[in-house]
């Protein structure tokens, strides 16, 4: 018999979002059937999130329903929602944090109100300044995590040097991967290139490379994102978000071009039937849908952030994350090497 602690529990916010509690549930459902020992704790309307319980059965036996008639809109300020809507699905989810026993948070809703009162409510770690948003990108060698996606559009050295730790962390816990390589993103790789910003991190990051606590590669451009020359990419919020745009674009642009061609004529139809495995393989790892989900990391407890309008795939995507992120403890990750820089 499951003991309660034995559960991995998380807070899902449900409402405010262009996805359906349909798919909300469906995508939950995936999750819980992959992971061991998974808890949900949903803020919602308990009317609705009932009715789409009633086809999971064994689902609708490992979650609670916190009733919330109060919704964070798409384009609520989030200077404003930190003041009203104190009692809103997404600003109860967070609290749970604090009241129960509830370990992570998932919401498809408002980016800006999510991290606002993530910080509010959970503050961030350590001697962590600001909590950055990051990502798993597939890349010709496997995946890496990117970070800073957009958080904080200005930065300073200390700011990135804190990615640095945080990506590692991550990288450690959800790619398995012993000492991560972290790649600092220029307009070039030659030393003389970039910034004083990025001068400066550059210099600190090798310090810290030399005492063993950073496994700095250098600086890294553009292109050496999708070659998968380091496990860790860090820069600011600003390059960062229009990095992650222009490789949505592209992936999308590459799978159009593909599908047309492949139906181009009868040559290439049978030429697709043949290489089907070959393809769906492809299709996966350029599926956006399983890579459409942002991490705050740096607060006291992870916190994932879906796009607004995903499908049952992303939600279950997202949730198998959080599952990792809480079994892999990743905050302790987190805390032992700011212990480690700290005491150096």
């Amino acid at each position: 018999m499951i003991k309660k602690s034995d559960l991995i529990k998380v807070s899902i916010d449900t409402l405010g979002s262009e996805t359906s509690i349909s798919n909300i549930i469906k995508g939950l459902n995936t999750s819980f059937l992959r992971n061991d020992n998974y808890f949900f704790r949903l803020f919602g309307s308990q009317e609705q999130l009932n009715h789409e319980l009633k086809k999971f059965s064994a689902l609708k036996n490992n979650v609670e329903i916190i009733h919330c008639d109060e919704v964070i809109e798409m384009n609520d300020k989030p200077s404003e929602v930190m003041k009203s809507k104190k009692n809103s699905s997404m600003s109860r989810s967070i609290k749970s944090i604090l009241e129960t026993d509830s370990q992570a948070i998932l919401s498809c809703g408002n980016t800006g109100a999510l991290m606002a009162l993530s910080l509010l409510n959970l503050k961030t770690v350590s001697s962590i300044k600001r909590p950055a948003i990051a990502s798993i990108w597939p890349n010709i060698n496997g995946e890496s995590i990117v970070l800073d996606l957009g958080a904080n559009i200005k930065s300073d050295s200390q700011f990135l040097v804190d990615n640095a730790i945080l990506g590692t962390s991550l990288a450690s816990t959800l790619l398995k991967i012993k000492n991560p390589s972290v790649g600092l993103l220029n307009v070039g790789r030659e030393e003389s290139k970039g910034n004083e910003v990025l001068q400066k991190t550059s210099q600190e990051l090798s310090e810290l490379n030399t005492k063993g606590l950073i496994n700095y590669f250098g600086f890294i451009e553009g292109s050496d994102i999708s070659n998968g020359i380091t496990n860790v990419v860090i820069t600011d919020g600003f390059t960062g978000n229009i990095a992650l745009k222009t490789a949505e674009g592209t992936a999308r642009m590459i799978q159009t071009f593909l599908k047309n061609s492949l139906k181009s004529s009868l040559i290439s139809k049978l030429g697709a039937f043949f290489a089907t495995f070959a393809l769906s393989s492809l299709k996966e790892k350029l599926d956006p849908r399983v890579h459409n989900c942002g991490i705050f990391v740096g607060l006291n407890a992870p916190v994932i952030k879906c796009h607004g309008a995903s499908d049952h795939v992303g939600i279950a995507y997202a949730a198998d994350l959080l599952y990792m992120l809480i079994k892999g403890n990743v905050n302790d990750k987190i805390k032992n090497n700011i212990e480690k820089q700290d005491s150096n």
